[in-house]
């Protein structure tokens, strides 16, 4: 288990702002959100959805301790991507409460239905909470990889996941505020 430092925090933070940029999600709205680091807390980061958009990452986090249960790592950068598609969501409503969103993750995003994991839908368990989580953890994958679907995922599901995520970041490179 790995404490979340400042330079930890920092080097993230540089590596992920190039990548959202590189993909299109780096609006100036995006650019704005701060990411501070707070000294404890239970989820491994938390944003702040609907009001100042910030993101905390906690030094310590009793998520943390559940790689010593033999739970996966995950990793600081996956966890500042995850949290970085809640503020481009978050920010970027018009885009994200939209017909395009609903057809590529199966509802709204606010919808909060629980759902069983299914591979063939979900890049990850986490993802089967809501969609709002599961466009967060797809968000995060698709960062990770550049935009490219990672090795062995041939899921239509998947794919068009990731087609509305490259539409999402042309649009808002481009200003598009709403979809006709």
């Amino acid at each position: 288990m790995k404490i979340v430092t400042p330079k930890r925090l920092r080097q993230g933070l540089s590596q992920i702002r190039r990548e959202l940029q590189q993909l299109g999600f780096l609006s100036e709205g995006v650019r704005k959100v701060r990411v501070k680091l707070t000294p404890f807390g239970t989820a491994y980061g938390y944003q702040y959805y609907g009001s100042s958009g910030d993101i905390c990452i906690p030094a310590i986090s009793l998520s943390r301790f559940s790689t010593l249960l033999g739970y996966p790592y995950t990793s600081l950068r996956d966890v500042l991507r995850h949290e970085y598609g809640h503020a481009v969501a978050d920010l970027h409503r018009g885009l994200i409460r939209s017909k395009k969103f609903t057809n590529a993750f199966g509802s709204g995003h606010c919808f909060e239905k629980r759902g069983e994991f299914h591979p063939e839908v979900h890049l990850t368990p986490y993802a089967a909470h809501s969609p709002g989580e599961d466009f967060a953890e797809t968000f995060m994958i698709y960062v990770r990889n550049a935009g490219g679907l990672p090795r062995g995922i041939n899921s239509r599901t998947i794919r068009k996941k990731f087609l509305f995520l490259r539409e999402l970041g042309g649009s808002i490179s481009r200003g598009v505020r709403r979809w006709g």
